[in-house]
């Protein structure tokens, strides 16, 4: 009686030791892949007279495939800390801007802008908050980043929701009910409407960002014309 139980006593006492290494081992592997990116980047060609681009952190292409005019990559990660993001055309491969960048952490978009054929090119990081809106709503925001286009007020059907927007600003996030609209913009002095965009469609649990893209009376062989851009950032 005596030899059966010191005998159960060591089998439990193997089980449990081999429970413990079990365990220890998920938790390990719970821990690698709970772990974040640094950050996260969404890159967004606006530039109005560049094409395509791929961007490089440094030598590295971080783009998977190259970024047309008024489209924008997934968000990639990346390290915190500075950089110097390269942006090339697509096809000659010539710079079009070379953008030192600072990472904090969190969520970022770097919109691009600015002509290639004056050497204005230039860079819009916003720090994206994704958090999700509220019940039957949608968040928006705008960004100016029509190089040529004066400050505009942004209304949203016929309310306004962000006045006196200038070059390279960018709005805070704001809820509003889902549905359909038409997005308006207008000089923000004059009060003379300058574009607009019909039959929005603004999804419940969707976060969006405006922007004024290209360029107000643009040579249309070589430039983007001025437009409303919607973009989705979840």
């Amino acid at each position: 009686m005596t030899m059966l139980n010191h005998a159960s006593s060591r089998l439990l006492a193997a089980f449990a030791f081999a429970g413990l290494v079990a365990f220890s081992s998920c938790s390990k592997d719970d821990d690698d892949t709970a772990i974040d990116p640094d950050a996260t980047v969404k890159i967004v060609n606006v530039f109005p007279d560049a094409g395509s681009v791929n961007v490089y952190n440094g030598e590295t292409k971080i783009n998977s495939s190259a970024i047309d005019y008024n489209t924008a990559t997934a968000y990639l990660n990346v390290a915190k800390g500075d950089a110097t993001y390269n942006f090339k055309n697509a096809v000659s491969n010539n710079t079009v801007l070379s953008l030192p960048v600072k990472f904090d952490g969190g969520n970022y978009s770097l919109f691009t802008t600015g002509k290639s054929s004056d050497n204005s090119t230039t860079g819009i990081l916003t720090k994206d908050n994704l958090d999700a809106p509220a019940s039957g709503k949608a968040k928006i925001r705008f960004v100016h980043a029509s190089t040529n286009l004066g400050a505009v007020n942004f209304f949203v059907s016929d309310s306004l929701l962000f006045n006196n927007n200038a070059y390279k600003s960018v709005s805070e996030f704001k809820e509003m009910a889902a549905g359909t609209y038409t997005l308006k913009l207008s000089d923000a002095t004059s009060g003379t409407a300058v574009v607009s965009k019909s039959d929005v469609v603004l999804t419940a649990g969707k976060i969006y960002t405006v922007a004024a893209v290209g360029l107000v009376n643009n040579n249309v062989l070589t430039e983007q014309p001025l437009s409303i851009s919607v973009m989705e950032n979840n």
